[in-house]
């Protein structure tokens, strides 16, 4: 029966309290109209939002006995007590649709894999599959929501309309061509959504009722297929055929709208760009709010969702200024913090894990490394944040990009033992032992407490570790070991005290984990059959928690700010509405159909399309203009893209006649003083304990180059952090250049006979795949950004062997490398300097009667930079310094040793004795000179500046002219 909508107007002079007790009193006497008796009759509502205040005007404008006024999903739960579905008939196979998203994907994943042509497809495109798996369930769920308006009778007539229309009826053939497989595919799903029709859908009591009358209220006309409205309007039509009395009530605002007041006309805002409404939405709010409390109103301000990135903006503003909020929308559960927790731990457990990821997952802020946890107990006096400090300092300073592709000391035994005891050679238990060590050591070894973390941080992956390098797990195992993890680690708790830490567990089943077929009931079989490998259940819980929405709970107070759709927002007494997005691409734009179903398809099988979703926007839309303190708030911009106001403004005005104003920017002007940034002047005249008491050659040249960068590196002592990343530079190879040539001359000095030119080749390339070795080069995760590398290790030891075995010709030989020297310099009574260096290399020799010294240093950067240090020999800080550092008995010389595959190249320092004796003078001078409390500018230029660490210290960039010129 086709049933037309009763008018029910919402006259933009009388408030919602108003138009609700109107309401009331003209339903109660369309019942008495009906004879109906007032405690047997049903009203259904659109929202849950508006039961209080339907219940609350009837008992103020009717009184009496009062129906019962509900929502449709709150009578259906009513009734589930009286309903059990039939055995479902599938040739699938499958059970029912249950519109759970997650149950439902897993049972049709189940299905299709178990489909030899299902399985090939899942082998070859995974994520194709995937895909196909989300549209089948999609479109499984949205049959199944259109065919629970309907009376169970009515079913299969339409199922065979749906069969027509995809075109796989009976004797139809299979579809082929493009998008065959598609068609298939959907008329799978919609086999699958037919079977759990016809067996019964828990909505079905529904059909049963036999209320004295049935009122169905909606926001509007316009109804989308597949939603609780069309499911109420299903409901009335039929109970209108078996004789029950029925009303359709349909709000909406007046055609016509006259005598308006100025005060009550809806206001449109135009804004710069994204950041600018966002600014001026949480104004309006603000400002609504407070005229609200002046005004003792009891109604809160509705804050409209229409851009969910821009509402996110304006709440952080909101809660800023100490607004108490419902919202009533929330976010994606991925989003949250404890959503990261999960996905985090998954990362970290991954056993090739990046660094960075283990950092990721120990900052989280929600583990408790306990203090009484047996071997891997925190140490008492030491923090997790603390210890974690250590290991991302350690990581960063020796580049170590895996998380777990080191083993500390206390698991080689084992590793050894089990080794052994699989009857593996000795030299492979040898070279299980070696790769087993960190690296480096000694000296460099990880910090205690940060080898217990990383200790503690192994044990809590263990659970997760053992799956990944499993072979398919079942779902319920991988979910086993994620408890497992979290209780280890200490969240499991922490995440079940927080809303949206409970909700996570919730969506991910972990109540179910303890129960076994048939008490777990369809979930524990799923979950158990169910295999996954490690980047499947990565990626299945990602979906999981991108398919569920997190609200906030409430605040226990009445909320300031109501946050809310469109749709959720009509019907309801608000004291003022701020409409965000009222732009063309936000409100009122014709929505794109995603997935397989076309419009015109959707049309056809009389589902939801874009066009009815659309008219049930302006429906609802049109209610709120009709509201007062309407503010709508659009962008002239997005980017670069030229926005402009919706349509929909234009067409209410229109159609109400009441034309719309224009807001004003209610937001508080702040004169801010300008602070010019002045060039800094530190000084140590109150802190002359700060001045240090050793110098370094690198420390003296940032002196000399830029005084306040000596003040931020060497008197505060501030370090640039390492960056954790993949790959070698060419500081990397200098570093591994220098071990090789100190183990090449090692080597060579223990060597009795004189060795010849190709000997001496292939000792250096012996020594270079040593040292490649113990720095872990070699390793998978090294070894493909060295290669460059050592692809020129042959070019550069025929290089670097005619260099020396000329050079030892003249007479030289190397004395010592890698060797640390001292001096101390008396700058004045009472005040001295240690100067400190490690000297690459010595060599000495005797010529013509004097004993000489040559002091070089290795250098592989640009040999013109090289070129111009020497050519100003008082410039150059670093031979001049080792120069004052060596042996005073012994003449000295200095060099530069330039190292390329395509020659040797050594660059002396024309007289580095005076160049010493000069530098000797400056230090000292400048010694006294920090000391008496001279400033330390930024005098750096250049390329001192360039690479500056120090360079955000100094804001040199933001320095004005004039006090430069000062």
């Amino acid at each position: 029966m086709t049933i037309e909508p009763s008018p029910w107007y919402w006259a933009p002079q009388a408030s919602a309290q108003a138009c609700w007790q109107a309401w009331a009193g003209e339903t109660a006497t369309w019942l008495r109209a009906q004879q109906a008796d007032v405690r047997d009759a049903l009203i259904v509502l659109p929202v849950g939002a508006v039961l209080a205040q339907a219940r609350q005007a009837w008992a103020t404008a009717v009184g009496g006995w009062v129906p019962r006024i509900d929502t449709i999903a709150a009578v259906s739960d009513s009734l589930a007590w009286s309903w059990a579905p039939e055995p479902m008939h599938s040739e699938a196979g499958l059970p029912p649709v249950t519109l759970d998203a997650v149950v439902d994907r897993l049972q049709a994943a189940r299905a299709l894999g178990a489909e030899a042509w299902g399985k090939q497809w899942a082998q070859r495109d995974r994520r194709g599959f995937e895909f196909a798996l989300d549209q089948v369930v999609d479109a499984a769920q949205t049959w199944v929501r259109r065919m629970q308006a309907m009376a169970p009778a009515q079913r299969p007539a339409y199922l065979a309309h749906a069969r027509e229309v995809l075109g796989v009826g009976q004797g139809m053939g299979v579809p082929q061509g493009p998008g065959g497989r598609e068609r298939l595919l959907l008329a799978w799903a919609l086999e699958w959504a037919g079977a759990t029709a016809v067996a019964g859908l828990p909505g079905d009591p529904l059909f049963d009722l036999r209320p004295s009358a049935l009122v169905v209220v909606t926001a509007g006309e316009a109804v989308s297929p597949g939603t609780e409205i069309h499911l109420s309007l299903g409901v009335m039509s039929h109970l209108a055929d078996q004789g029950v009395p029925v009303c359709w009530r349909s709000a909406s605002g007046e055609a016509q709208v006259s005598g308006l007041p100025r005060e009550r006309v809806p206001l449109a805002l135009p804004c710069g760009n994204a950041e600018d409404e966002a600014q001026q939405a949480a104004a309006q709010v603000i400002a609504a709010v407070n005229a609200g409390r002046e005004l003792d109103a009891d109604a809160p301000v509705a804050l409209i969702a229409l851009d969910r990135s821009l509402i996110r903006r304006v709440r952080a503003m909101l809660e800023g200024a100490g607004l108490s909020m419902a919202d009533e929308t929330g976010w994606l559960l991925s989003t949250t913090r404890a959503a990261a927790v999960l996905t985090r731990l998954l990362q970290a457990s991954h056993p090739r894990a990046s660094t960075d990821d283990l950092l990721d997952w120990l900052k989280s802020g929600w583990l408790d490394w306990a203090a009484d946890g047996g071997e891997h107990a925190r140490p008492d006096g030491v923090s997790l944040p603390q210890a974690t400090g250590e290991l991302e300092s350690w990581c960063r300073r020796h580049g170590m990009l895996g998380a777990w592709g080191l083993q500390v000391a206390a698991n080689v035994a084992a590793n050894v033992a089990e080794e052994q005891s699989d009857g593996a050679s000795p030299a492979h238990v040898a070279q299980v032992a070696q790769d087993a060590q960190l690296i480096p050591s000694g000296r460099q070894a990880m910090p205690a407490q940060a080898a217990r973390l990383w200790h503690w941080a192994l044990h809590v992956v263990e659970p997760l570790q053992v799956l990944w390098s499993g072979k398919r797990p079942s779902l319920r195992d991988w979910l086993l070991g994620l408890q497992a993890a979290l209780t280890r680690a200490g969240a499991l708790s922490t995440l079940m005290a927080d809303a949206a830490g409970e909700l996570a567990l919730q969506s991910l089943r972990f109540e179910a984990l303890d129960a076994v077929e048939p008490a777990g009931g369809m979930w524990a079989g799923l979950s158990s059959q169910t295999r996954l490998d490690g980047p499947a259940f990565l990626r299945w819980v990602g979906t999981v928690l991108e398919a569920t929405t997190f609200r906030p709970p409430a605040p226990e107070q009445a909320a300031d700010v109501v946050i809310t759709p469109m749709a959720r927002a009509a019907l309801r007494p608000f004291h003022a509405i701020v409409l965000p997005g009222a732009d063309e691409r936000q409100l009122g734009a014709m929505g794109s159909q995603s997935g397989w179903m076309s419009a015109s398809l959707r049309e056809a099988l009389d589902l939801a399309t874009p066009a009815t979703q659309r008219a049930a926007q302006w429906d609802a839309f049109s209610l709120l203009m009709s509201r007062p303190g309407v503010v709508c708030l659009h962008r002239h911009a997005q980017g670069s893209e030229p926005l402009e106001p919706s349509a929909w403004l234009e067409r209410w005005a229109a159609q109400s006649g009441v034309g719309i104003g224009l807001a004003q920017d209610v937001r508080l002007p702040v004169s801010v003083q300008p602070k010019p940034v002045a060039p800094p002047l530190p000084s140590l005249r109150e802190a002359l304990w700060a001045l240090p008491a050793q110098v370094t050659a690198t420390s003296y040249e940032a002196l000399r180059q830029c005084p306040y960068r000596f003040f931020a590196t060497s008197v505060l002592g501030l370090r640039e952090h390492d960056e954790l990343e993949e790959g070698l530079d060419r500081s990397d190879f200098g570093i591994w250049l220098h071990e090789v040539l100190r183990s090449f001359h090692d080597q060579r000095q223990g060597q009795l006979a004189i060795s010849t030119e190709a000997a001496d080749v292939q000792a250096w390339l012996d020594a270079a795949q040593r040292v490649i070795h113990e720095t872990g080069l070699d390793r998978d995760s090294q070894r493909p950004y060295f290669l460059p590398f050592q692809a020129d290790l042959d070019r550069l030891a025929r290089a670097y062997v005619k260099w020396l075995r000329g050079h030892e010709e003249g007479g030289w030989a190397l004395q010592d490398a890698e060797r640390v020297e001292q001096l101390d310099l008396q700058v004045s009574e009472g005040l001295s300097v240690k100067l400190y260096g490690q000297i690459d290399r010595i060599d000495a020799r005797h010529h013509e009667g004097s004993k000489q010294h040559l002091v070089l240093d290795y250098k592989t950067g640009s040999l013109d930079g090289l070129k111009r240090k020497v050519a100003a020999p008082l410039e150059d800080t670093q031979l001049a310094f080792y120069a004052a550092l060596s042996d005073p008995q012994w003449a000295v010389s200095a060099a530069y040793l330039h190292l390329d595959v395509q020659d040797v190249k050594q660059l002396d320092h024309p007289d580095v004795e005076r160049s010493a004796q000069v530098l000797l003078e400056g230090l000292a001078q400048d010694w006294a000179r920090l000391h008496a409390g001279a400033a330390m500018p930024a005098l750096g230029e250049g390329s001192a500046c360039t690479y500056c660490q120090a360079r955000g210290l100094c804001r040199k960039d933001h320095w004005t002219l004039q006090e430069v010129s000062a």
